[in-house]
């Protein structure tokens, strides 16, 4: 199921990108981890009066999520101590009122052409190191292509890297989690009065001003390099009974005020 999502109100615009679970433990029984933080950032801002600040809007998100916890019996105690098991996402955020878009984590967004982004410090390196993994294997006959498309052995050796840049969630990038965003690392793009908008997940390797184009160039890259370990790194491939390597989100509209 789709850990993606939009919002579009009167007010906010937003894509969010719920993470990928790394732990097996989840909150509800019924829904991975990833899915259920969308949707508690999504029912949060569907919710919001249309002057919030983003200082705002980041506590009235964490006070939802930390309340998922109470909810579901979760200690705040082991989640300090195990970040990967908490409800996590990251979200594009237009807010109407501001004129501003807020790059909470590492979603993407396109001002008339113009991109912005707000990667995780550490995830390029991680793909680096999978790609160059997998790509020793291959070259050594340890395994194809398409073994690796049923099971990713490069991302099994990296897994635990990703796990551990859990534990900088809120301090050298900003998620919504339940705990104290990190306002400092949301990346605060203003918008011109007049101007076309793309946000997007980071399910688009090539974020570009329409949606055909984007997907169009999601489909190559598929095609060309399905391991995403040439053209454009990544810490997971496009894995059988798959359509991509990630769940992807995309709205365009025009601001005009």
């Amino acid at each position: 199921m789709c850990e993606d999502g939009i919002v579009a109100t009167t007010d906010f615009v937003a894509v969010i990108d719920g993470s990928t679970s790394k732990a097996a433990r989840q909150m509800r029984p019924d829904m991975r981890n990833g899915r259920h933080a969308m949707m508690l950032v999504g029912e949060s801002l569907s919710q919001m009066p249309a002057d919030v600040t983003m200082e705002e809007c980041c506590h009235l998100v964490t006070t939802a999520i930390m309340e998922a916890y109470h909810q579901y019996g979760v200690e705040k105690a082991r989640l300090v101590d195990h970040p990967e098991e908490r409800l996590t996402a990251s979200a594009a955020i237009f807010s109407r009122h501001h004129g501003e878009v807020w790059l909470v984590g590492d979603c993407q967004c396109l001002v008339d052409g113009v991109y912005y982004d707000n990667p995780k410090p550490e995830e390029g390196h991680i793909a680096q190191e999978r790609s160059e993994i997998i790509r020793s294997m291959l070259a050594h006959g340890e395994t194809d292509v398409a073994s690796l498309q049923r099971h990713d052995k490069g991302r099994d050796l990296i897994v635990q890297k990703i796990v551990r840049t859990c534990h900088d969630q809120n301090k050298s990038f900003a998620v919504f989690d339940g705990f104290c965003v990190a306002t400092e690392k949301v990346k605060v793009v203003r918008i011109p009065s007049s101007c076309e908008v793309v946000l997007a997940t980071d399910g688009y390797p090539f974020l570009l001003p329409t949606l055909h184009d984007s997907e169009e160039a999601l489909a190559h890259q598929l095609s060309a390099d399905p391991l995403c370990i040439h053209h454009y790194l990544a810490t997971k491939g496009l894995m059988e009974g798959q359509v991509s390597f990630d769940d992807r989100a995309y709205v365009r509209f025009r601001v005009i005020r």
